[in-house]
């Protein structure tokens, strides 16, 4: 199997995270008012972009020096940097921490997302299990 169509595969998986995450608690990645769900999609260089729920933009998700600032990413930073692990994921193959799945706080049970508790469980259940996480990893980090 080509490099190309392990991202795609790996793209894939991806785009069923975000499916689970905009299906539950505060639907980050889903737009009422659009109707529309957030996407990673590889285009046929192999670079990888994000497709933004409200905005509808193609953002570049790779570092590309001056000025790459994710105009129409209407995310915050918390949810930018899973997305740019995602694109990693994309990239290498190398699973990411399911951690990342709304951050626990330390000081009480509730996570930085703001979802409901149960809400939070079923997305670290449904999307955990995807090849894209791994469980291992869950301590925190990348």
């Amino acid at each position: 199997m080509s490099q190309y169509a392990k991202k795609l595969l790996r793209a894939g998986t991806v785009n069923q995270a975000i499916r689970i995450i905009a299906d539950h608690g505060r639907r980050f990645f889903y737009s009422d008012s659009q109707d529309r769900y957030a996407s990673i999609e590889v285009d046929y260089r192999g670079r990888i972009w994000w497709i933004d729920d409200y905005s509808g933009k193609r953002i570049y998700t790779h570092k590309a020096g001056l000025g790459n600032e994710w105009y129409g990413f209407t995310h915050g930073g918390t949810l930018r940097h899973l997305v740019e692990r995602f694109r990693d994921y994309v990239s290498t193959g190398i699973p990411i921490s399911t951690w990342l799945l709304g951050p626990q706080r330390e000081w009480d049970v509730s996570n930085i997302w703001g979802y409901p508790e149960e809400d939070m469980q079923k997305v670290r259940e449904l999307a955990g299990a995807l090849p894209c996480f791994d469980r291992q990893l869950a301590g925190g980090g990348k």
